[in-house]
């Protein structure tokens, strides 16, 4: 699933937040603090198998439903079933034609099987339910407000036509069909919908028929999804909209968009078969389900990565004109990952959920690296180091892997999401890119059509690498923070040596550790630029290099590759350096450094070329902000 995500948040320290910020910050930490440890859900049968069959009525806002369930017991003596079945009201449970006793209060569905099974034994129940005007209170659900979680009946609007559709992330699954709606009961599933016959219909899987009966005047579509997968993935999408065929060779796709936006649809997704391809390559798997789909609804600002079936925000589809400015790229990249990670391998329980989102979030950037320029991708990742920054300095911290929380949702957060990613990558660069790409296969063929933990994918780094790399994933994704670093540097021009020290000083007191951090350093001199490897282990180290000529430029973090917050003190001789002739992120930085120092005639005519004539789009605009009038020259 993609977040909405504000690309131009700036991260704050929280020595320079106002008052007010201060104090909502403490608030949010405080508020994480007291969530909920909690514990994997038990459950003592496997669902095998979801019928699902719903006839829909616009007008009511309602449906008459019958889910078919099978499932194995798998403890002995099962002689009771709960599921998970919200919204709608329940008729008639029964077992081979014969009824069976039920209770269905607060959500749960109280199921007497009238005999122990024995463990293993299967048994199949049909479930009998109806719902009439439809209307799930999200917020309820830990949801906002405008969130529409479960089954929906829009009416259409200005924007789109009328449209009925399921939203099952997190928990929506149990208000169309009763289920054990939690990401580790994996099955396979049919969908049978009867609609009004000019509307279509998509769901999982593969199209088993599509029928109008001439006589009701209803038309009945059934597909099936026969890989597993959890209930949060499950779609249904129902409307009258354009249905575009592509492909990526034997593998169908389409794409689902609203009548009239046509050729601006064609253009937006047209890099969809490209991207399979990249990823297929990058992941050393296939793609992983039989087509791929991808449905424009209103109402999400990202999209919902239902397994072969993805829904998107309108906003994918965009004229020629709009492409120019701003591409769906990244979302629909992310999306697209997620048909392997989070879809075809998915998570135990939401602590897990990294497995999902940070892999997709570190997939939007390596799609940029590979179809973009160097500085739009590294662009892409100072984006996502900035989202997390902002969210740890004004918000709360917490581990990326943690079992806190009061509703799912909770873990949706930049932390999952920017922070994740970013961690990722820098596990890609200690490793280096084949070793993490055979990690990434290993973990993805190992657990296919499965969930798995944070350990499982522990265990393919250590059975690929032959290494083991807890030193990094403990400080990592189970420890809360980031480090945050003191840096300056001496040049002994009588020694022809350069120091570099180093402070940790990142606030500990939450558990933040003190990082081991591999570092690269670019000197660069009149004769070029030399790369240094350190390797930083504690609060303070100072290390020296034999540098023949007084440096030009000193890099730290050649590659601009770590998740930290940071201080370089640099004369303005080599800030102005660095802002004519570093990377595009170096060039960014030398801006904001520089705009403290606008008292300076020099400062403030460089920062005018630069806002002119910089190669990179990102820096001109930085610049120009840093040098409008009303801008404060003070940090």
């Amino acid at each position: 699933m993609s977040l909405k995500r504000n690309a131009k948040l700036l991260g704050a320290s929280l020595a320079l937040l106002t008052p007010f910020l201060l104090e909502t910050a403490i608030a949010d930490q405080q508020e994480f603090q007291l969530r909920r440890e909690q514990q994997l859900r038990p459950h003592n049968y496997d669902v095998q198998h979801y019928r699902i069959k719903l006839s829909l009525d616009e007008p009511t806002k309602s449906f008459d439903g019958e889910t078919t369930i099978t499932f194995s017991a798998t403890i002995s003596g099962l002689d009771e079933l709960t599921l998970d079945a919200e919204s709608f009201t329940v008729h008639s449970v029964t077992h081979k034609g014969g009824p069976l006793t039920f209770t269905h209060l607060d959500g749960s569905l109280e199921i007497v099987l009238g005999r122990a099974m024995a463990m293993g034994e299967e048994a199949t129940l049909v479930i009998g339910y109806s719902v009439t005007n439809l209307d799930v209170d999200s917020a309820r659900f830990g949801m906002g407000e405008n969130y529409d979680l479960g089954f929906n009946f829009n009416p259409g609007s200005p924007t789109n036509p009328a449209i009925i559709f399921s939203l099952n992330f997190p928990e929506g699954a149990r208000h169309w069909f009763p289920s054990f709606d939690h990401p580790s009961d994996w099955a396979t599933h049919e969908t049978i919908i009867s609609v009004r016959s000019d509307y279509r219909v998509v769901a999982n899987g593969a199209l088993v028929s599509d029928v109008v009966d001439a006589g009701t005047g209803r038309r009945t579509v059934h597909w099936s999804q026969t890989k597993p997968q959890p209930t949060y993935l499950y779609v249904m999408v129902a409307g009258n909209h354009s249905v575009l065929d592509d492909n990526y060779g034997d593998l169908p796709l389409h794409y689902w968009v609203y009548p009239g936006d046509e050729a601006d649809a064609r253009l937006s997704f047209e890099p969809t078969p490209r991207m399979i391809g990249f990823f297929e390559d990058l992941y050393g798997v296939e793609f992983p389900w039989v087509k791929y789909d991808q449905i424009v609804i209103p109402g999400i600002g990202g999209g919902a990565e239902s397994t072969s079936a993805t829904v998107i925000s309108e906003w994918t589809v965009k004229s020629a004109a709009e492409l120019k400015v701003e591409t769906p790229d990244a979302l629909i990249a992310h999306e697209l990952a997620h048909q392997w990670w989070g879809d075809m391998v998915g998570y135990r329980d939401w602590e897990h959920m990294w497995l999902s989102e940070s892999f997709a979030t570190h997939a939007e950037y390596l799609y940029a690296l590979h179809d973009l320029d160097a500085s739009e991708a590294a662009l892409t990742l100072d984006r996502q180091k900035t989202a997390y920054l902002e969210e740890a300095n004004t918000k709360f911290i917490r581990p990326i892997v943690t079992n806190k929380w009061n509703r799912p949702n909770e873990m949706f957060d930049r932390h999952t999401y920017e922070k994740g990613g970013v961690v990722l990558n820098m596990f890609r660069e200690l490793v280096g890119k084949e070793i993490f790409g055979k990690v990434l296969r290993t973990f993805l063929e190992t657990h296919a059509y499965s969930n798995a933990t944070t350990t499982d994918f522990f265990d393919s780094v250590r059975q690929v690498t032959g290494e083991d790399y807890s030193w990094f994933f403990e400080q990592w994704l189970l420890r809360p923070g980031h480090p945050v670093l003191d840096v300056s540097h001496k040049w002994d021009n009588k020694q022809k040596v350069l120091s570099i020290t180093i402070n940790q000083v990142q606030d500990r007191s939450l558990g933040t550790p003190v990082y081991q951090l591999p570092i690269k350093l670019g000197i660069t001199t009149d004769t070029g630029e030399t790369i240094e490897s350190i390797w930083l282990d504690k609060e303070q180290q100072t290390f020296t290099f034999n540098v023949a000529e007084k440096p030009l430029m000193v890099h730290f973090d050649a590659g601009d590759i770590l998740l930290k917050e940071w201080t370089f003190r640099k004369t303005t001789e080599e800030l102005l350096y660095q802002l004519s002739h570093d990377k595009a992120m170096g060039r960014m930085w030398a801006v904001s450094e520089l705009q403290k120092r606008l008292n300076d005639p020099a400062v403030h005519s460089a920062l005018v070329e630069t806002s002119r004539n910089d190669l990179f789009w990102a820096v001109r605009e930085r610049a120009a902000a840093a040098t409008k009038p009303d801008k404060p020259t003070n940090p």
